[in-house]
């Protein structure tokens, strides 16, 4: 439709440039007339075309944000390997391929999760802090909150910050009352032990992260 639209009008526009040298003063009129018409046509034209493109970018912008903040079937093999990895306790080997998909989606809050926790065990604290604080700050989910609050706790006694730790675990338990990880840290934080029984993230608990 559009080819036979612009296919007429250059055949006018052909038409008015045989006869415009050899039109008298009143063709002329007639054919400056023609022009006009024409002209009106391609300036509604081009507007209604460049509106278009406008929407057509927009539709791009959001078709490519999708793309930063969606994992695609790419990436949800990396975090496969890598959770898979995490359950046979071969952290160093999650880490890394959850690193990957970290990386390429920030907003992938399961893999963020789970990095930290691999970092927990390699004693990368400070990194695990990082991610464990960017997922308390995202996700509106309580279980998870409770699960990084939990970990955030037992980073915090691992530094003899005993007080900050059960601060963190009690965070924790509003989130989830029934988080026997968070209740368990908080009482042998409370109790003084020299040697704390910590406990990261239950096998339980693990279960309920959404992969």
């Amino acid at each position: 439709m559009i080819q036979q639209w612009f296919a007429t009008m250059n055949e006018m526009l052909d038409d008015l440039i045989i006869r415009y040298p050899d039109a008298t003063g009143e063709e002329r009129k007639q054919l400056a007339d023609e022009w006009n018409v024409l002209k009106t046509l391609s300036d509604v034209m081009i507007e209604s075309w460049l509106q278009l493109e406008d929407k057509m970018g927009v539709y791009r912008e959001m078709q490519q944000q999708q793309n930063v903040n969606e994992p695609n079937e790419q990436f949800c093999h990396p975090f496969l390997k890598g959770h898979g990895y995490f359950r046979l306790q071969m952290f160093s080997q999650a880490s890394q391929h959850l690193e990957e998909v970290v990386h390429r989606y920030p907003d992938f809050i399961s893999a963020r999760l789970f990095l930290a926790l691999s970092q927990m065990h390699l004693q990368q604290w400070a990194t695990a802090q990082h991610h464990l604080q960017l997922v308390v700050a995202v996700t509106d989910d309580n279980k998870l909150q409770a699960i990084a609050f939990n970990a955030l706790g037992c980073i915090q006694a691992i530094y003899a910050r005993l007080d900050y730790a059960c601060g963190y675990f009690r965070k924790a338990l509003e989130y989830e009352p029934a988080f026997e990880d968070a209740h368990s840290n908080l009482e042998s934080c409370q109790q003084g032990k020299e040697q704390l029984e910590l406990q990261f993230c239950s096998t339980e608990w693990q279960d309920i992260v959404p992969i």
